[in-house]
């Protein structure tokens, strides 16, 4: 009779112990969980031009140290705290609830991002911005990887030329091109409205391209405008490769 009473003792304290332990657990269920320590970065360029600055939060909670982001800035990349969605752009300049634009993408741990921040917040073609996951790929020795965005609202479809090669033809607005590989070397990429290629709109002069790195070449503003929102180009290098050749 003791040792019957001993062994029901004994499994109550065992019950007890594990539903302690479960007890975490258990209230974590049905709570937003931040994935933290992720090592994911992501850029955000801006080239939304009637949009006010704007600060990131991602699950609620701020992200960049305070930075905010404008016209047509790129911010380099930066640490995000969390993966976890969703990732808010708020004004700085107006109530913290006004979010011109959110993504619900559970994003990737050790992972780069870009963000293209695009279209007009007066006509909500912002929320058809492009979020870009910066891997590719490695090319053969010898070549690099350059890719193109066309960012610039209300412009036409566009072609892009590698020292008078063409490299990307008739790409329209909101759209990214996959990675083409090309010899390393210095070039002159000129951009041109896919209607006329005689005229050149833009002209990114000697750009470096080393070996096995990867590019993007990226517009901003409007073509055939000649104020704040003139047409231009730029170009990122992206170093996250994944470590097999094609």
């Amino acid at each position: 009779m003791v040792n019957q009473n001993k062994s029901g003792l004994l499994v109550s304290l065992f019950t007890f112990a594990v539903v302690i332990m479960l007890l975490p657990f258990i209230a974590s269920c049905g709570k937003s969980t931040n994935i933290s320590n992720s090592n994911t970065q992501i850029q955000i360029i801006n080239l939304s031009s009637d949009v006010q600055p704007l600060n990131l939060y991602q699950n609620s909670l701020k992200q960049g140290n305070g930075v905010t982001y404008t016209y047509p800035t790129n911010s380099g990349y930066f640490f995000l705290s969390t993966i976890t969605p969703p990732l808010q752009f708020r004004t700085a300049t107006a109530a913290a609830l006004n979010i011109p634009f959110q993504i619900d993408t559970v994003l990737r741990a050790n992972a780069k991002y870009t963000l293209f921040l695009t279209g007009f917040l007066k006509d909500s073609t912002i929320k058809n911005s492009l979020l870009s996951l910066d891997t590719a790929t490695l090319p053969p020795i010898g070549r690099a990887k350059v890719r193109f965005v066309h960012t610039s609202p209300t412009s036409p479809t566009l072609d892009l030329r590698a020292n008078d090669t063409l490299a990307f033809s008739n790409r329209s607005f909101n759209t990214i091109s996959p990675y083409i590989s090309i010899p390393t070397g210095n070039y002159n990429f000129t951009i041109n409205v896919h209607s006329t290629p005689s005229k050149v709109e833009y002209t990114l002069k000697n750009v470096t391209l080393l070996d096995g790195r990867a590019y993007t070449i990226y517009t901003q503003g409007i073509v055939g405008r000649t104020d704040s929102v003139a047409f231009g180009a730029a170009v990122l290098t992206n170093n996250l490769l994944i470590k097999a050749t094609q």
